[in-house]
C-alpha cells in the first residue's frame, strides 16, 4: 500500500500497469532483437560500405512513412490504425525470418537476392521504429486514463529495460542459435504483443478529446512562421546536425566492429552487448542525471553543451585513430557510441520536448510536423553524405572525425545563439503571457533568468498590462533572492502609483528593507498604502512567528511607531497592522488590538468582518474562536467562507462540529471550503464520524463528504466509499421508478415540484459517483467517457461502458447507467432491476420519500399526499423535522381543518412555492432556493381598474398573477397585453432602476403575488445560487429576443 501511494497509484491501476508496462518490454526487447540482429547480418554479408545508401533509403521512406501517418490518422480510427501497423510490422518480421531461413538452408532467393540484404536492414528499422512510435502514442492514451502521473515514466522504465533485456539476449544467444532463429524470435514475441495490446487496447485505450481547441494555422502559416523565428531555425539547424553527427558515429562504431569482429556470431553478439549496455545507460541518465542536468544546465544551454561534448568526442576519436591517444579504437568507438546514443535518446530528444513548447498553440502541432520530418530526413541525408565520403575512401576515419569537429565547433557557436534566442522567447512569451506555468522546466529557466536578470524583472512589473505585473509579482514572490530587492526598492519610489504598488506586493528579502517600506504606509494613493501594509506583514514575519529577535530594538521602536496611530480606527490594512503588532509582540497594544479584532469581527461593513477574520486566521488568534465559530451563521457567504477557512487552517477541534453542520451551506464556496478544512482536519482526527455520518446525511452534505475524502486520498477509504456510493445510487434507482409512477398520476400542481426535486437529487448521486470514479480513475477521463454514452454508434457507446468499468468500478458503473440512460424504456427496466420496485403503488412511493432524510423532498412529498388526499401518509415523518418540514405541515393543517372557504385564506408557503415554479422566470430554480423567495412573497388584492403600475415611474416591485387578469398598456391607450394565471409583470424592476415601460391595469378584482428589489437583495446575499439560476435565466431570456 505504502509504495502504491508513493507512486500515487489506485490499486484498481496495477492490473493496468503490469498489463502495459509487459507491452511496452516485449516491444522493447524486439527493439534490441531486431536492430542487432538486422546490423549484423547486413554488415558481414553486404558489407559496411553499403551503410550510407542505407541511412539515404532509410530517411527518405521514413519521412514518407510518417506523412502518410499524418494523413491516415484524420481517416482511420486509432486503434485500427494501431493494430493495422503492428500486422503490417509482424509481416515484415514473419517475411524476413522465412527468408533468412532459406537463405540459411542454402534456398534460391530468386529476384530477391540481390536486393534482400538492404530490404532486410531497410525494412527491419522501418518496422522497429514505427511500432515503437505507436506504441508510445498508445502509451499517452494509457496514461490520459490515469491520474497517476508517475504511470508514463514507469511505462518509459519497463521499455528501457526491455532494451536491457533485448541487448543481453542476443549477447548470450548469438553464439547460441543463428541469425533467423533470433530474427524469428521477434517476430514470435510480435504475435505476443498483438495479442496482449488488444485486451489492452479494448479495456483502456480512450481517445483524448479535444473539442473546443483553437484551429491550428495552415502549412502555408506555419512555414512562414518558422520563417520569422531565429529560435526555430537555430533548433531545426541543431537537430539537424545532431542526427547527422550521431549518424556518422554511429558509422564508425559498424566499421570499426565489421573490422575487428569477422564473423556474425561475434558482431552479433556485440552489437547485443552494445544495446544492452545502452539500455542501463539510458536507465542511468533518464531516472537519475536528466532532471539534476536541466536544472544545472538550463534547458536553453543542452544544445549548446551536447555540442561541445560531440567536438569532444570527435577530437578524442581523432586522437585515437592518428594514434596520439593510447586507447584501443574498438574500446573507444564503443564507449563514445555510447555516448552518442545516450546523448541523442536521453538528452537531446526530452530537450527539444520542452524547447518546442514555446510554440504558440496555434502553431504548435503543425510546426512540430514540419521541424521533426524536416531534421529526420535532412539529418538522415546529411549523416548518409558525411558517411558516403568514407564508403567511398573520399576520406578516411581520422579525416572523418576532423570532419566532425569543425562541425562541432559551427554547433558549439549555433548553441550558444540558440541560448540567447530561447531566452528571448521566453521572455516575450511571459510579456504576451503565453507561457505555461506547469512547465517545470520553462518556469526553472524563467526563474534562473531572473535571478540573472534585474533587469527583465524590472520590465515585467514595468509594463502597462496588469497581467503581465501580475505573473511578474508571482515570479519574484516565488523566487526571493537579492535580486529580488535590488529590482523592487528602487520601483517603490516610482512615480506611477500602481507600479509603486507592484513593487511592494512582489518586495521579499529579510527585515533589512522594512525601513524603506514604512515611509509608504502615508503614500497618496490608498492601494500603495494597502500594499506597504501588507508588504511590512509579509516581511517581518511567518504566520505565528516573532521576528521581534531578527529586528534591532531600534527598527522594532520605528515599525510600532509607524503602525499604532493607524489603530486609531477600523480601516482597509488593519488586519495587516494587527499581524505587524503580534509578530513583533507589542504588548503595549495588546489590550487596543484585542479592541480592534473584536471591532471588526462585530462590523457591519462585510468587507471589515471577512478582512477581520483572515487577520485572525493570519495571527493565529485563537482566544477570538467562539465569535469566529458564529460567523458561519452570517447571511454573506464571504464570511462565512472565511471563517470555515480560519477553522480549517488553526486545527480547532472545536471547529469539526461546526463545519460538520455547514456542510449543507446553499453556497458552494463555502461547501467547498468547508469540505477542504473538514479534509485537513480529518487527517488526524474525527474520520470515523465523517464516515458514519456519510452513511445517513442528506444528499447535499454526501456530496460534500465524499468530495473531502477524496482530498484526502486514503486508499483504505476506497471501499468504504464506493460502500455509500452504491447505498446512495439504489436510492436513486428507486427514484427513478418514483419519478415514473408519479407521472402516471396525470396534471397535479405540486407533483412537477417532486419530481423535479427527486430529478436534482439523482443528479446529485450522479455528480458525486463520478468524483468517485475520476478519483479511482482520471475524473477528466470519465467525464469525457459519460459524455460518449449518449453517443448514436451502439458499439462506441458499449466500449465507453466497458472502459468506465475497467478504468474505474464495474459495480458503480452498473448501478449509475439507469442514472445516465436516454431511453425511458431501458432506463425503467434497469432501475427496477437494481432497486428491487417492480410494480409499487403511489402511497408507497409517498410512504418511501417521507422518510428521506432530504428536508425538501418531505416537504415536496407533504404537499403531494395532502393533494392526494393521502394524510394518513404523514405519520410516516420522522419523529425530528426540520423547521420548515414543520411549518408546512402546521399550514396544512389549518387550511384543511378552518372554516374559512378556500380562496379566503392566505396562500401557503408551497402554493406560493407551485405558482412561482410556473412561472417562466422562477421556473429552473430548484425547490429550496423557490422557499426562500416564497416566503418572502406578499399577497395583494386589488379591485377593477386599479393601477398597479404606472409607466415612467420608478419601481422596486414584482407581481406574479395568481388569478384575474391585468392589461397592459402604453400611456396612449394602445393594449400590450394581457396577462393571466402564474404569469410575472414588472421583473425587470428587480434588476435596475429604470422607469416602468408600460402601465398595468386590473381588468377585474386580480389576487397577486408581490417580491420587493429589497427582499430579493437579502436573499441574494446569503443564496448565491439563486443569482446565479437567475442570470442563467435572464442570459437565455435575452439570447432568445434577439433570436427572435
Amino acid at each position: 500500500m505504502n509504495i502504491l501511494k508513493l507512486l500515487n497509484l489506485r490499486r484498481s491501476e496495477v492490473p493496468r500497469l503490469v498489463h502495459a508496462a509487459a507491452i511496452f518490454f516485449l516491444v522493447s526487447v524486439n527493439d534490441g532483437i531486431i536492430k542487432s540482429v538486422a546490423a549484423a547480418v547486413f554488415n558481414i554479408r553486404q558489407g559496411v560500405e553499403h551503410l550510407p545508401l542505407m541511412y539515404t533509403w532509410i530517411a527518405v521512406v521514413f519521412s514518407l512513412c510518417m506523412a502518410l501517418l499524418s494523413w491516415l490518422t484524420a481517416k482511420v480510427a486509432r486503434q485500427r490504425l494501431l493494430f493495422a501497423l503492428l500486422a503490417a510490422g509482424g509481416l515484415v518480421l514473419v517475411f524476413n525470418t522465412g527468408m533468412l531461413a532459406l537463405e540459411h538452408r542454402g534456398a534460391a532467393l530468386g529476384f530477391l537476392g540481390p536486393i534482400f540484404y538492404p530490404l532486410l536492414f531497410i525494412s527491419s528499422e522501418l518496422a522497429r521504429s514505427l511500432v515503437g512510435f505507436q506504441i508510445w502514442i498508445v502509451a499517452g492514451y494509457i496514461c490520459y486514463t490515469s491520474r497517476a502521473k508517475v504511470l508514463f515514466p514507469l511505462l518509459a522504465a519497463s521499455a528501457t529495460l526491455g532494451d536491457i533485456g533485448g541487448g543481453f539476449v542476443v549477447r548470450f544467444l548469438g553464439n547460441l542459435l543463428e541469425s533467423y532463429q533470433l530474427y524469428g524470435l521477434s517476430a514470435l514475441n510480435m504475435g505476443l504483443v498483438i495479442i496482449l495490446m488488444r485486451s489492452l487496447s479494448r479495456r483502456y485505450f480512450v481517445d483524448q478529446q479535444e473539442e473546443g481547441r483553437e484551429g491550428g494555422a495552415s502549412l502555408t502559416e506555419n512555414l512562414r512562421y518558422i520563417g520569422r523565428s531565429t529560435f526555430l531555425q537555430l533548433l531545426f539547424v541543431l537537430s539537424i546536425a545532431v542526427f547527422a553527427l550521431y549518424t556518422t558515429i554511429h558509422y564508425g562504431f559498424n566499421v570499426i566492429g565489421r573490422e575487428y569482429y569477422p564473423s556474425e556470431r561475434e558482431i552479433t553478439s556485440l552489437f547485443g552487448l552494445f544495446y544492452g549496455v545502452t539500455g542501463i545507460g539510458t536507465l542511468v541518465v533518464t531516472t537519475l542525471l536528466l532532471q539534476r542536468l536541466l536544472r544545472w544546465l538550463g534547458t536553453g544551454n543542452v544544445y549548446l553543451w551536447v555540442c561541445a561534448i560531440y567536438g569532444l568526442v570527435a577530437l578524442v576519436l581523432l586522437g585515437v585513430f592518428e594514434g596520439v591517444v593510447a586507447l584501443p579504437p574498438v574500446g573507444a568507438i564503443f564507449a563514445f557510441n555510447l555516448i552518442n546514443f545516450l546523448l541523442l535518446d536521453s538528452v537531446v530528444a526530452p530537450t527539444y520536448q520542452v524547447l518546442i513548447k514555446m510554440v504558440p498553440q496555434r502553431h504548435s502541432d503543425g510546426t512540430r510536423m514540419i521541424m521533426e520530418g524536416g531534421f529526420m530526413l535532412l539529418g538522415g541525408l546529411a549523416g548518409a553524405g558525411l558517411t558516403a565520403l568514407h564508403a567511398r575512401d573520399l576520406l578516411s576515419l581520422s579525416e572523418l572525425f576532423t570532419a566532425l569537429l569543425g562541425l562541432s565547433a559551427v554547433m558549439v557557436v549555433c548553441g550558444w545563439l540558440l541560448k540567447k534566442s530561447y531566452t528571448q522567447v521566453l521572455v516575450r512569451a511571459v510579456r504576451e503571457q503565453d507561457i505555461d506555468v506547469e512547465d517545470e522546466q520553462a518556469m526553472a529557466t524563467l526563474n534562473r533568468h531572473i535571478a540573472r536578470s534585474a533587469e527583465f524583472s524590472r520590465e515585467l512589473l514595468l509594463h502597462r498590462d496588469d497581467g503581465v505585473r501580475q505573473m511578474g509579482i508571482d515570479i519574484l514572490r516565488g523566487n526571493p533572492g537579492p535580486w529580488v530587492e535590488q529590482t523592487c526598492t528602487p520601483l517603490i519610489e516610482h512615480e506611477n502609483s500602481r507600479i509603486r504598488s507592484a513593487a511592494l506586493e512582489a518586495l521579499s528579502g529579510g527585515c533589512e528593507v522594512v525601513q524603506r517600506v514604512l515611509p509608504h504606509l502615508d503614500d497618496e494613493d490608498e492601494e500603495v498604502r494597502l500594499s506597504a501594509a501588507g508588504a511590512l506583514a509579509r516581511l517581518i514575519g511567518t504566520n505565528g512567528q516573532s521576528v521581534s529577535h531578527e529586528l534591532g530594538s531600534e527598527q522594532c521602536q520605528a515599525v510600532a511607531a509607524a503602525t499604532l496611530p493607524r489603530l486609531e480606527k477600523v480601516d482597509r490594512g488593519t488586519a495587516d497592522y494587527l499581524v505587524v503588532l503580534e509578530r513583533l509582540e507589542h504588548e503595549g497594544s495588546k489590550a487596543q488590538r484585542q479592541r480592534l479584532l473584536v471591532e471588526m469581527l462585530d462590523s457591519e461593513k462585510i468587507e471589515e468582518r471577512i478582512d477581520g477574520i483572515q487577520g485572525a486566521r493570519r495571527m493565529g488568534a485563537v482566544e477570538v474562536r467562539e465569535r469566529i465559530i458564529s460567523q458561519l451563521e452570517h447571511p454573506h457567504p464571504g464570511v462565512r467562507e472565511a471563517a470555515v477557512d480560519y477553522l480549517g487552517d488553526l486545527g480547532l477541534s472545536e471547529g469539526f462540529a461546526a463545519l460538520l453542520e455547514i456542510l449543507g451551506d446553499p453556497d458552494p464556496d463555502v461547501a467547498q471550503a468547508a469540505s477542504r478544512s473538514l479534509s485537513r482536519l480529518a487527517q488526524e482526527q474525527g474520520r470515523e464520524t465523517l464516515l458514519q455520518r456519510l452513511q445517513s446525511c442528506p444528499l447535499k452534505e454526501w456530496k460534500v463528504l465524499l468530495t473531502t475524502f477524496v482530498e484526502i486520498d486514503d486508499q483504505r477509504l476506497t471501499q468504504p466509499l464506493k460502500d455509500s456510493c452504491h447505498q446512495r445510487l439504489v436510492e436513486a434507482n428507486r427514484r427513478l421508478v418514483a419519478i415514473e409512477r408519479l407521472q402516471a398520476e396525470g396534471e397535479i400542481p405540486a407533483l412537477k415540484l417532486l419530481i423535479d426535486q427527486l430529478k436534482g437529487q439523482n443528479l446529485m448521486v450522479q455528480d458525486g459517483t463520478v468524483n468517485l470514479l475520476g478519483y479511482l480513475g482520471d475524473v477528466g477521463v470519465v467525464g469525457d467517457l459519460l459524455e460518449r454514452l449518449s453517443e448514436t454508434d451502439e458499439e462506441a457507446r458499449e466500449n465507453a461502458i466497458e472502459l468506465l468499468e475497467n478504468i474505474a468500478d464495474r459495480e458503480l458503473m452498473g448501478n449509475l447507467l439507469p442514472l445516465l440512460e436516454k431511453d425511458a424504456e431501458v432506463q425503467l427496466r434497469e432501475a427496477r432491476e437494481i432497486s428491487g420496485w417492480e410494480e409499487v403503488s403511489v402511497e408507497a412511493v409517498l410512504s418511501h420519500l417521507l422518510r428521506n432524510p432530504d428536508s425538501w423532498t418531505q416537504m415536496a412529498g407533504i404537499w403531494i399526499a395532502a393533494e392526494m388526499g393521502l394524510l394518513p401518509l404523514l405519520e410516516e415523518l420522522p419523529d425530528e423535522l426540520a423547521p420548515h418540514v414543520v411549518e408546512s405541515v402546521a399550514e396544512i393543517e389549518r387550511k384543511l381543518g378552518g372554516t374559512m372557504a378556500a380562496e379566503d385564506l392566505p396562500l401557503t408557503t408551497m402554493e406560493k412555492i407551485t405558482f412561482l415554479k410556473g412561472c417562466e422566470f422562477f421556473a429552473a430554480l430548484p425547490l429550496e432556493e423557490l422557499y426562500h423567495i416564497a416566503v418572502s412573497m406578499e399577497e395583494e388584492s386589488v379591485n377593477a381598474g386599479t393601477t398597479v403600475i404606472e409607466e415612467g415611474t420608478l419601481g422596486d416591485k414584482m407581481y406574479i398573477v395568481v388569478s384575474g387578469e391585468l392589461e397592459v398598456k402604453r400611456k396612449d391607450g394602445q393594449r400590450v397585453a394581457v396577462l393571466g394565471a402564474e404569469q410575472v409583470v414588472g421583473d425587470m424592476a428587480l434588476l435596475d432602476d429604470e422607469p416602468r415601460s408600460a402601465t398595468v391595469v386590473a381588468l377585474e378584482e386580480v389576487h397577486l403575488l408581490s417580491l420587493q428589489r429589497s427582499s430579493l437583495e437579502r436573499i441574494l446575499r446569503r443564496y448565491s445560487s439563486i443569482a446565479f439560476n437567475m442570470m442563467r435565466i435572464l442570459s437565455q431570456r435575452l439570447r432568445n429576443a434577439m433570436a427572435g
